[in-house]
């Protein structure tokens, strides 16, 4: 049997990258045949003579400023994708999948944020309308990231929706939008990065060609869903301090951050040198939740830092509470909670990852079934 993956693979998005490898690799060992189908979102868009211009030199002062940095992350991005996915023959956009689209035996929806109306727009091919009729569909770990479907969206979402056999989804939250929109239970699995062992993750790590040989605490913070700066920096200086002041790495991290003491920012990481710089951690404090899906699969003590911890529905709090980890669910403006004490106990029970991981794989094997 042959399948085909649709997600959101070719973005420089270390968790877009990571959870698209992780599924097809899982599926791999599960005996599965299957290629990630090679759509490109999002879009490219044609500009003029004068606009293509100032991009590229807005790119290369971009370039300049950060000494290569970018082209390098852009480069082990582009290597990864080459090497270590496994695509289809065809490049595909919007126009060309619908009308020759690809065949497979089955076609799932992958992780990520490929539900969500922000991102996707009426851009339904990660929702399968292109797919043949009476073809097999199913999701898995698929995320709407958002607590509720936008009116506009409703009626088009449900309409696609109803041509899967079977539904997995990534948050709490996504069960109450599949049942209302189209009066089915879905189920929650883990994220696909969370199918793998370490040993699996380790292959890559090893490829790294970045290395710290000194105790750190990794920080890696992302602000398009909500910046928590300059509230985060008590955070990360409050454990820093009862760490003995070890130094701090910032992945990504702000143009003021290199003027940080004791710290170090990386800005050039690609696949590799993510997953790497999580397994060498001696803390993580992150608002990714690919960087919590990641401490935890290395057992680190984390901080998965959110702007409501009264929330239910995020991705972080719904995916840490599934595995006993609430104490490590903070917001972002709290440093009351932090102690010697609290930061030593914050690691996650392999037992009760390995118990959500084989949870999910028994989803995902009865659905392929």
């Amino acid at each position: 049997m042959k399948v085909g993956i649709i997600t959101m693979h070719k973005v420089i998005n270390y968790g877009s990258i990571l959870q698209a490898y992780a599924l097809q690799e899982k599926l791999r060992q599960l005996g599965y045949d299957n290629e990630i189908i090679d759509y490109q979102f999002p879009p490219k868009v044609k500009v003029g003579k004068v606009t293509y211009l100032l991009r590229l030199l807005y790119s290369v002062v971009v370039n300049l400023l950060s000494f290569g940095a970018l082209a390098t992350k852009r480069s082990r991005f582009e290597k990864f994708h080459q090497t270590m996915l496994r695509t289809s023959k065809f490049n595909y956009n919007y126009e060309s999948i619908h009308s020759n689209p690809p065949r497979y035996d089955l076609y799932i929806t992958g992780s990520d944020q490929v539900w969500n109306p922000s991102f996707a727009g009426s851009d339904t091919s990660f929702l399968l309308s292109f797919v043949p009729k009476n073809s097999k569909c199913i999701s898995y770990a698929s995320s709407f990231a958002i607590n509720e479907i936008p009116a506009d969206f409703k009626e088009l979402y449900a309409k696609e929706l109803l041509k899967y056999q079977s539904i997995s989804v990534r948050e709490q939250s996504g069960l109450r939008i599949v049942k209302e929109l189209i009066n089915r239970d879905a189920k929650v699995v883990c994220d696909p990065t969370l199918l793998l062992k370490r040993e699996d993750w380790d292959k890559l790590a090893n490829q790294s060609k970045i290395k710290v040989d000194e105790p750190y605490i990794l920080v890696y913070v992302l602000t398009y869903m909500y910046n928590p700066y300059p509230e985060i920096e008590n955070l990360i200086n409050k454990v820093q301090k009862e760490l003995g002041n070890i130094k701090v790495i910032i992945l990504e991290g702000r143009k003021q951050d290199v003027f940080r003491k004791n710290s170090r920012v990386i800005k050039d990481a690609g696949p590799n040198e993510f997953v790497y710089l999580f397994k060498k951690a001696s803390f993580v404090i992150t608002t990714s939740f690919h960087g919590t899906a990641f401490s935890l699969i290395y057992g680190k003590p984390v901080y998965g830092v959110v702007k409501d911890v009264r929330s239910n529905d995020g991705r972080i709090i719904s995916t840490l509470k599934k595995v006993d980890m609430s104490s490590s669910i903070i917001d972002y403006k709290d440093v009351d909670v932090v102690s010697k004490e609290q930061v030593s106990s914050l690691c996650c029970k392999e037992q009760d990852l390995q118990a959500f991981r084989d949870y999910s794989i028994g989803v995902l094997h009865e659905m392929l079934l």
